[in-house]
């Protein structure tokens, strides 16, 4: 007789009130192995910004979205929390302090994965805000040895859904290739909203170069603690 698989529990959180990332999210995910999610957004909350484009909106959503975390926590039986914002987002280390289950934002997953596969790695990111940001959080998390850099596509959040793909593609490709140049090895998806065009930016780059989706292996390693 087959051994019954065992399945944890994740919450996903899109801390931003564009629903349509959320639909992507579930699209994406919602088949993962030993894994079953559910997912959260600011999409009814007043206020909630449509994206994340700097830190004064990473503060204002994980404000507005706490009290909903929490309540989905209070009401549902969870073994882990992901935060698909690719940022040192406040919320990971709010909620470390409000719930006894592990925490995890993408940004975080990443740079695990990427240091893990002992290569040298570049962040693909949106808005030219960010690349000051993310760069000081991968020195404060000691990988700043392992980063071959930090390039903007100078698209913001939205754009990547309503500028036409070839554009949308074009940018990253640029991007990742300056990288490469760089010495790159990996390359980080620095935003969740870039998730949807992994596949196809499989298709562009080198076959040696590897990609890393935040919110898979976020999944990942959360279902891994879960089920140890």
């Amino acid at each position: 007789m087959p051994l019954e698989q065992k399945n944890c529990h994740l919450l996903l959180v899109n801390p931003n009130s564009t629903s349509a990332m959320t639909t992507d999210l579930k699209r994406l995910y919602s088949e993962t192995p030993y894994a079953t999610l559910s997912f959260v957004d600011g999409s009814d909350i007043s206020g909630c910004p449509a994206a994340i484009e700097n830190q004064t909106d990473s503060v204002i959503s994980a404000a507005l979205m706490l009290p909903v975390i929490l309540e989905a926590v209070a009401k549902t039986r969870l073994d882990g929390i992901l935060i698909c914002c690719f940022s040192d987002h406040p919320l990971v280390q709010v909620l470390r302090e409000n719930v006894h289950i592990p925490v995890m934002g993408i940004f975080q997953a990443s740079l695990h994965a990427a240091t893990m596969l002992d290569r040298k790695f570049g962040i693909v990111t949106t808005a030219m805000a960010w690349q000051p940001i993310l760069t000081t959080s991968v020195r404060v998390a000691g990988a700043l040895d392992s980063s071959a850099g930090v390039i903007s596509t100078g698209l913001g959040v939205l754009e990547l859904e309503s500028r036409p793909r070839d554009e949308v593609l074009r940018r990253i490709e640029e991007c990742t290739s300056r990288l490469i140049d760089h010495g790159a090895r990996c390359i980080i998806l620095g935003c969740a909203g870039m998730a949807p065009l992994e596949k196809l930016l499989r298709d562009i780059l080198p076959s040696e170069i590897k990609i890393i989706d935040g919110v898979r292996y976020g999944i990942q390693f959360l279902t891994a603690l879960a089920l140890a």
